[in-house]
Parts: structure tokens; C-alpha cells; sequence
């Protein structure tokens, strides 16, 4: 990463959108703009209306660049759902120099991804699993190594195509060009994974608003990911429709007197509730809300424990990790230890230097991943040097500010 070069990342979620502007400083990624905004017009991760959606992303974006007074060279976003999926391909290239070079090692990624990807698929990442030089299997780094045939074993992980376009449009009528899309998850890993849980076998559970993205690394190469459509807004919406109160109270109450595990309350323990409307306030009991919460919670682990049912416990040995903006949900990590017999701990992105105290917070764990991500593996592999008028005077002048 060159001086003056800047990296803008647009974490779009269901319930907010986090955008991070971050430089290099001193040899280090540094956090110099940040711009959090709800999020509207999308629903389980998925655009449902395009207008507003651009408009929560456009107030993100604005933020974020004033914040850092500066321009981004690069610009990245994110993506989740239950349309994310995962393919297995595979590449082989004879070495001409019989010794791999980057130009073998890029070739024999490229033959590998050619496969029959349905046409309303787009790819997103290649994932290598592993190298295989002349029948020596478990390389994960040829690059040097003599040999006379290279072969590729690689993860492919794709999204529906009018989803990404969807989001795409988002970022064009605003005279953004994205140089690149982010699964979600993987960005997390990327944030709150440490070397030891990659190379041991952990899963990942990032718990966001509309969905729950979960992630396996084993021998620190990504082996599963998959995109459950429920989140925290599950636990929303049930505690707004049995308790009889709106959304944003529900919210409130989940955050701050939330509690997944019916034990952990006391019988004479109540808390203030808003009605709707005009209607009074009314106390209800805190063990009646731990028991819708603790209801919910289960429901999704039983979905992510449907999801496992063909990974190996081995896989599993570090156990899980939890994050995301309910992770931190008391009661949850005994759950999760509970139904799926794995030790769980609670995943906070990685410090940055900056601003990044702003954002030390599980819900902010893809926004961190996707600029350490972007910064660390998809930067150098982009050339397209910038110009003409800065990108927030060109949002003021569209929007007219």
C-alpha cells in the first residue's frame, strides 16, 4: 500500500451500516474514519428497496470521509444471506521451470475455478485447501518448491448474482466504483480468529441483525462457511410481538435488560416497558423475558447444529467462537456450550491503532475483518490509481448538500 492511499470498506448489514476508512501509518493499518448509520431497505441481509438502502449506505460513506479527510483509492462491501454457497474445485498446471513461480501458482489458481458455476451465481473468493506438487499432498505453500505437475484444491464461495447487482446499484447511482465484495463472515474470521483456533479447528458464529454467518477454519485454511437467516432481529421481533410494545422498545430491552437463560433471573425481578401509542407503561416480569429470549436462542443453535451435522468434531477441537451484536447476550455462551457440547468464548475484533476504540465491540467484528481482509489480501492484486474530483464532494453535489 502506497503513501496517500486510503481503503474505504462498507460493512451493509440488516439493522446498520458500518463504514471504516484506514491508511498506512508507520507500517501499520491505521482507523481514521468511522461512519455508523441504521440501515434501511434491506431485510435478512438482502436489499428490498433500493432507494433507501443507497441512502443509508450514502450517510455511512459521508461520515466515514469526513472523519478522515481524505479520499479512498480503494472501495470494498460486504454481502451475507442464505444465498451464500460453497464449491469444491480443483486445477492442475504442469511447471515449465519445474519450480513454482507465482505465474504457475496463478495459473493453477485460475483452471481451478473453472467449473460450472450456474449462470445466476457470481463468484466472490477462491479459498485454496491445499496443494498437491508430483502426489505430495498437504502443501499449503508451493511458491519455490521443484516439482513437474501442480495441482489445486480449492474452496469457491459464490452469491446469486441479482443480489450482488442489487447491492452494486446501491454503490453506482452514488458514483462509487467497488473494487471488491466481502463475505461476511469471512471478514469476522478475519477480525476475532486468533493463529492457534485457525490451526486447531474453531467455528464462527457471527450473530448480525437478519442473519447468522458461520465459518470453520482447521490447519488455518477455511473449510466451511454458510449464512443462516436469523439474527438478533428474531429476538426483536418476538419480544416486541409477546410483550406488546414497539420495535425500538423491544430492542432497548433486549440490550439492556436482555437475559437468554430463565436460571439467571430472579422471580420478583420487573422491568418498566413503553406501550404502543398512547397506551401506559406496564412492568413486566424479567424471567418472562429471559424465557422468550431463552426459546429464540435455542432455535438457533438447533439451526446451526443442523448446519454441522456433516463437519467432523475435529474440525471443532478449539471450539466456538461467538460474535456479532447479540453475541454478547447473558446466558448465550452456556447455551451454546450446552447444545453444542463445544467450549464457547465471545469474539471482539482486533485493536487498531486510531480510532478503533470506537468500534472494539462484537457488532462491529465484519467492519474491522472486512479492512484487515481487504488490507492484508486484496489490495496488491488492484491497480487503478485514482482522479478527478474527490468522492464526498462529488455525494455532496449528487445529493445536493
Amino acid at each position: 500500500m502506497r503513501k496517500g492511499e486510503g481503503i474505504l470498506t462498507v460493512d451493509v448489514g440488516t439493522t446498520k451500516i458500518c463504514a471504516l476508512f484506514g491508511e498506512e501509518k508507520e507500517g501499520k493499518l491505521w482507523v481514521t474514519g468511522i461512519g455508523v448509520v441504521p440501515s434501511h431497505g434491506l431485510k435478512r441481509g438482502c436489499i428490498i428497496n433500493l432507494e433507501e438502502a443507497t441512502h443509508s449506505i450514502r450517510k455511512a460513506i459521508e461520515k466515514a470521509l469526513s472523519q478522515a479527510k481524505a479520499e479512498p483509492t480503494y472501495v470494498f462491501t460486504s454481502v451475507t444471506g442464505d444465498h451464500i454457497q460453497t464449491h469444491m474445485g480443483m486445477g492442475v498446471v504442469a511447471l515449465k521451470e519445474k519450480e513454482v513461480t507465482p505465474q504457475d501458482l496463478d495459473e493453477v489458481l485460475r483452471s481451478a475455478q473453472v467449473m460450472d458455476i450456474p449462470q445466476e451465481r457470481v463468484l466472490l473468493h477462491v479459498i485454496p485447501q491445499e496443494f498437491i506438487l508430483d502426489n505430495i499432498r498437504g502443501i499449503t505453500q508451493p511458491l519455490g518448491m521443484t516439482g513437474h505437475r501442480l495441482e489445486a484444491h480449492v474452496q469457491l464461495i459464490t452469491a446469486q448474482r441479482s443480489h450482488v447487482q442489487n447491492l452494486l446499484k446501491c454503490f453506482e447511482s452514488l458514483g462509487i466504483e467497488v473494487d471488491g465484495i466481502i463475505f461476511q463472515g469471512l471478514a469476522s474470521a478475519e477480525a476475532v480468529l486468533t493463529p492457534e483456533e485457525k490451526e486447531l479447528g474453531v467455528l464462527l458464529a457471527d450473530i448480525g441483525g437478519g442473519t447468522t454467518d458461520l465459518v470453520i477454519y482447521k490447519d488455518n485454511v477455511l473449510r466451511f462457511c454458510s449464512s443462516i437467516p436469523v439474527g438478533g432481529e428474531l429476538l426483536t421481533g418476538d419480544l416486541a410481538v409477546c410483550l406488546r410494545t414497539t420495535r425500538n422498545e423491544a430492542e432497548r430491552i433486549k440490550i439492556e435488560k436482555g437475559v437468554c437463560l430463565r436460571e439467571l433471573v430472579e422471580e420478583d425481578d420487573f422491568v418498566e416497558i413503553q406501550g404502543i401509542g398512547t397506551r401506559s407503561s406496564k412492568r413486566v416480569s424479567k424471567k418472562m423475558i429471559a424465557e422468550i429470549l431463552e426459546e429464540r436462542v435455542k432455535e438457533l443453535i438447533i439451526l446451526i447444529e443442523a448446519e454441522l451435522k456433516n463437519i467432523p468434531k475435529a474440525f471443532l477441537t478449539s471450539g466456538v467462537v461467538l460474535t456479532g451484536g447479540s453475541s454478547l447476550l447473558p446466558g448465550l455462551l452456556y447455551l451454546t456450550d450446552q447444545y453444542l457440547d463445544l467450549p464457547a468464548r465471545v469474539g471482539y475484533p482486533e485493536r487498531l491503532p486510531g480510532l478503533s476504540e470506537e468500534i472494539h465491540h462484537p457488532k462491529f467484528s465484519t467492519a474491522v475483518g472486512m479492512l484487515l481482509y481487504a488490507y492484508q489480501n486484496l489490495i496488491n492484486q488492484i491497480e487503478k490509481p485514482r482522479k478527478g474530483r474527490g468522492l464526498l464532494e462529488r455525494l455532496r453535489d449528487l445529493f445536493k448538500i
